[in-house]
Parts: structure tokens; C-alpha cells; sequence
């Protein structure tokens, strides 16, 4: 399994000692550091003290090894990070991106004040109002509403840009894919292929790039959905140019579309 992932974030796998294993070659946009001399470093000595301190609080939130918890525009050395990490036994592996908005006001009430604008008891009526705030809250060209088969249940935004075929709908990790054409960035050290398919930002394959340019598509986002813990739906957005939706807006998103399909399965849809 090739191990490469987009340049628009960095990744690390940290061990239960808390020493780097892994580290994506663009390492150095945090402290200049050669990745090859990060293996085996402590991980706070990356990041610093007061990082590392808010980050293994964070991560004692995560309950089991399916959960992913999220911390936005956090600070390493002077470079500010929205972080996902998930955990896989006793290493955790942490995607940090660059941060490219302001913290919103208010993610929690965004998501009820989107819920509180549903109307009705049809779900399918219900799906198509959500896909319309989704497109506004994203800012992608088209967003589609798909079962676990891949079938479409609703979609919106610009009719001229079509949802490509062959969508993956099973996925149980977010995919966020910026730009189609970036150019891949190794990994450094030793990560399994388990552990790696565990992160969103993986650099596309050949077949996944030629799919996506030919139906026009530069950017795309994969959110997987579930409703107590087992997974329903997915909420699939693409771009016609290279977009990367900024990842609270991205978690505000996936809440919302998770709150719809649990709503929706209330009135009557079959997962």
C-alpha cells in the first residue's frame, strides 16, 4: 500500500511512549526539522510543553478505537493547526492542517439553528432542504446524500457539475481531498497500512485522480454517517476548483448531516 498523503496537511504516528514512529515529509513546516531526525524524538519536543499537554487531554476523550476527536486552531511552536487524531490500540495517529479561518462563534448552535430550518416529515424533503444548507455552510459546487450501496437519496448546488460514478459510500474515515493535482508527500518511518488508511488526508491513487478529472472535479470531501455507532449513510461534496473546507465548518457539517439522517430514519427511512 503506497503511504503518501496531500501536502495540505501533516501526519504523525506516535507510539505508547509517546516517540514520533512516523512523520510525513513535510514535517518541516513545523520548526524546520528533518522528518528522517524526528523518528524516535519525543513528541513534545515537536510540539512543545503546552501542546502536548492540551493534546493527551484531548485524547483521553477517545472512548475506542472507531472514535476521532478534533482540536481547532491550536498552536505549534507559532504555527496555528486545526488537529484530528484517532487511536489504533496504543498509538494514536494525528493529522494537523493548517488553519485557514477564524474559530466560529458557535459550532454547537449552528447545528441547531440548521436543524431548527427542516420542515415537514418526508425524508426525502428533509435530505434535499439539508443539502441546500450544506452547500451554503461548505462552499462546494455540489453535494450529494448517499446510501451504503452508493445510491443517491438527495443532492443540490450547480447542476453543471455532476456527482462523479462509482462514489464510495462504506467508508468509515473522512476523506478530504483538496486538490486532485497536488503533488503526494511520503511518509517517513514505519506505519502500517491498517494505521494509515486511518488518515483523511491520503494522497489519491491513479484510478481515484483519473475518475475525478473526468467528471471536472478538483476537490472532493467524504463524510461517513451513523446512527448510534452504526454506519447509514455518507455525505459526499465536490469542487470544480482545489478547495479544502476548513475543518470546523467540516465538523459543524458532519453533525449536522449525522442529526439529519437519525431525524430522517425517525420519519420512516430505511437505512
Amino acid at each position: 500500500m503506497e503511504t503518501s498523503i496531500q501536502p495540505c496537511a501533516l501526519l504523525l504516528l506516535v507510539g505508547p511512549d509517546w516517540r514520533i514512529t512516523a512523520v510525513s515529509a513535510n514535517a518541516a513546516m513545523i520548526g524546520g526539522q528533518r522528518p528522517a531526525d524526528l523518528i524516535g524524538q519525543p513528541f513534545a519536543d515537536f510540539i512543545g510543553s503546552k501542546a502536548i499537554h492540551t493534546l493527551r487531554n484531548r485524547l483521553s476523550w477517545l472512548s475506542k478505537d472507531e472514535s476521532e476527536v478534533h482540536d481547532f486552531g491550536v498552536e505549534w511552536g507559532d504555527v496555528a493547526l486545526d488537529v484530528r487524531a484517532s487511536r489504533e490500540r496504543d498509538r494514536y495517529l494525528i493529522e494537523a492542517e493548517l488553519a485557514t479561518e477564524q474559530r466560529l462563534p458557535d459550532g454547537i448552535g449552528m447545528v441547531r439553528s440548521m436543524s431548527d430550518r427542516l420542515n415537514g416529515d418526508d425524508p426525502l424533503k428533509l435530505a434535499d432542504q439539508a443539502m441546500r444548507q450544506l452547500c451554503a455552510l461548505t462552499g462546494f459546487d455540489r453535494l450529494g446524500l448517499t446510501d451504503l450501496d452508493g445510491e443517491r437519496i438527495a443532492s443540490a448546488g450547480r447542476s453543471e457539475v455532476k456527482m462523479p460514478a462509482g462514489v464510495e459510500a462504506k467508508t468509515s474515515v473522512p476523506t478530504i481531498l483538496a486538490d486532485v493535482d497536488a503533488e503526494p508527500v511520503a511518509m517517513v518511518g514505519e506505519i502500517s497500512g491498517a494505521q494509515f488508511a486511518r488518515a483523511s488526508f491520503r494522497a489519491p491513487d491513479e484510478a481515484t485522480r483519473d475518475r475525478l478529472a473526468n467528471s471536472g472535479v478538483a476537490a472532493a470531501m467524504t463524510l461517513p454517517l451513523r446512527i448510534d455507532g452504526k454506519p447509514v449513510a455518507a455525505l459526499h461534496a465536490y469542487h470544480g476548483a482545489p478547495r479544502r473546507c476548513p475543518a470546523e465548518r467540516r465538523s459543524v457539517a458532519h453533525l449536522f448531516a449525522e442529526r439529519l439522517v437519525a431525524r430522517m430514519a425517525r420519519q420512516g427511512w430505511t437505512p
